[in-house]
């Protein structure tokens, strides 16, 4: 098979590049909230020559700083499979040889040349491309021509305007990496959001003996077998031996969170930080490769938390305290917000109100998701904002919460996300690490899905939580007004299931084994429907907790 692929954010991802080159041209500052490139370049265009600023930056970020650029997750499996398998990969982009406004003239395609022998393009040990089959094209017109004349069975772009050129062969295979945008009706053009899903379409999940060596190949580790671990959502996790016989946790990330971070760092950072701060509830680590997006742990050899009792609570209020002295101690730190962190009202019900936008947007197709949200999400969520609105704490109301009062966070922590070795807990999944308010750690140990909580363990763990932040004095009513908020937006989690590419999604990280996505979806909802009926409970109570503390 010819597979051709284009470059710039298709294969390399500049997201990160693209903040770190704004700050620097103090063009935005270091509370700019925005995600990813596409909302800096909105912003940016809102600003006096908006529009020259913008490109000015993309040629500082696709010359100068190309070095910057990260390889999109989940491109390095691909092309290594592709190597396995005997296909012919080009790279067909269209750069031209300057940036717009660039006043010292750096080559955009030299440069874009260093960045791919950089990640071992043309490393015969690696990826094993031939310089000869990258091209840069002034013009779509030259690119598409390109394109036809090697004749390749498909294309790979995130432009959709690329396969929309009158000239470009229908004989070809058009799969546009992203979604596609509203209103946009080209032919024959199938669009994949990530290269796990492009992967699975073209080349099929590997198995077996490919497998470990695409394994073998990524992280450059002598591997004597290879288990893969079902049972997470997300990431691809694999238990692999090596030659003289020790046991590690290979983990595959699926890619950024929603700030557009890198989980994969993320997790890797926090598990650095807190150990060094003398965690030892913690996976060791091994090594971690942010091309291929993996990471290798030390494998922990226990079982699941299917219940939790009196000392699994006494070892998570434990970590959760511990983690609270030293947020005191690190309030200065560098380290980011949690993913998706929730530091105010306004930002808790932005982030519900996307989420609901989102279902909104493809409930069309789904009936009984449509009557859900009409006639029992949106009704309820109307009176838990209106609220929310009267009762929470004006400290954090519409500004974000005080630094001081903010925690480190896991941002997924419960008992779900824990090993017991003989009764003693290891926690892992760190790849939403950062600052958060503690009353959404709080709420969301109690909201999780998985947290299945004897009403005895969610007393002594509410309680717990408004001794050790007592010295917040908002944080008992925050809880007590933001507790049938968050149910509403793990509502809107669960309801994931019916976005575009989520079976896909369920599929790799079970590595292909059978998934019903009608089932599934009806699951979810009912799932759903029991959360509406307990944030309606509590709503119907003007104080959440029987504590007095919460008064």
């Amino acid at each position: 098979m010819k597979i051709g692929i284009d470059f710039d954010n298709t294969i390399a991802r500049y997201d990160s590049s693209f903040r770190r080159t704004a700050l620097a041209n103090q063009l935005i500052s270091q509370e700019w909230r925005g995600r990813g490139k596409t909302e800096l370049r909105d912003y940016l265009r809102t600003l006096p020559e908006g529009e020259q600023l913008w490109m000015r930056l993309q040629g500082q970020v696709y010359g100068k700083f190309m070095h910057q650029a990260e390889i999109m997750p989940g491109f390095v499996e691909f092309l290594l499979k592709c190597r396995l398998r005997g296909h012919k990969v080009f790279i067909v982009s269209h750069k031209t040889e300057f940036g717009h406004f660039d006043v010292e003239q750096t080559s955009l395609r030299i440069e874009a040349m260093k960045w791919m022998e950089s990640k071992r393009f043309f490393d015969p040990d690696f990826f094993g491309m031939e310089k000869e089959n990258v091209f840069f094209a002034d013009t779509r017109e030259e690119k598409v021509a390109r394109i036809a004349g090697l004749e390749c069975d498909c294309f790979i772009d995130d432009l959709p305007e690329v396969f929309a050129e009158k000239t470009f062969p229908d004989s070809i295979e058009k799969v546009l990496y992203g979604s596609s945008p509203p209103g946009t009706t080209i032919k024959s053009v199938l669009s994949l959001c990530s290269w796990e899903e492009i992967s699975h379409h073209l080349l099929g999940i590997s198995a077996g003996e490919e497998e470990k060596s695409l394994m073998e190949l990524m992280t450059s580790f002598p591997i004597e077998a290879i288990e893969k671990v079902s049972g997470r959502g997300n990431s691809r996790i694999y238990k692999v031996r090596s030659k003289d016989g020790s046991s590690y946790a290979l983990k595959i990330y699926p890619g950024s969170d929603a700030a557009g971070r890198s989980r994969l760092t993320t997790e890797y950072n926090a598990i650095v930080f807190l150990r060094g701060h003398g965690f030892a509830a913690l996976p060791e680590l091994v090594s971690k490769d942010e091309n291929s997006n993996l990471g290798l742990y030390s494998w922990i050899e226990g079982s699941p938390v299917d219940t939790a009792d009196q000392t699994a609570l006494q070892q998570a209020i434990g970590f959760i305290s511990r983690l609270h002295q030293i947020s005191r101690q690190e309030v200065n730190s560098k380290i980011l917000l949690a993913s998706e962190a929730c530091l105010s009202l306004v930002e808790l019900v932005r982030q519900v109100e996307a989420r609901l936008q989102r279902l909104q947007a493809v409930s069309g197709e789904f009936p009984s998701l449509r009557e859900f949200l009409e006639k029992e999400f949106q009704p309820l969520w109307q009176d838990v904002t209106f609220y929310a609105k009267e009762e929470w704490p004006e400290s954090s109301k519409t500004g974000d919460l005080p630094e001081c009062y903010r925690i480190l966070s896991p941002s997924d922590f419960g008992f779900h996300n824990a090993i017991s070795v003989d009764g003693r807990l290891t926690f892992i999944d760190f790849e939403y690490f950062g600052w958060d308010d503690p009353v959404k750690l709080t709420a969301d140990f109690l909201w999780h899905p998985a947290m299945q909580l004897a009403p005895e363990i969610v007393s002594k763990w509410q309680n717990a939580m408004l001794d050790l932040f007592a010295d917040d004095p908002d944080f008992a009513r925050r809880l007590n007004v933001a507790m049938p908020l968050y149910g509403m937006r793990w509502i809107m989690i669960v309801l994931n299931e019916f976005l575009p590419g989520m079976a896909e999604r369920r599929r790799l990280a079970t590595g292909g084994e059978v998934y019903d996505e009608v089932e599934a979806q009806r699951l979810q909802l009912q799932k759903a429907a029991l959360f509406i009926e307990r944030v309606t409970k509590i709503q119907a109570n003007t104080v959440v907790f029987a504590d007095n503390k919460a008064q």
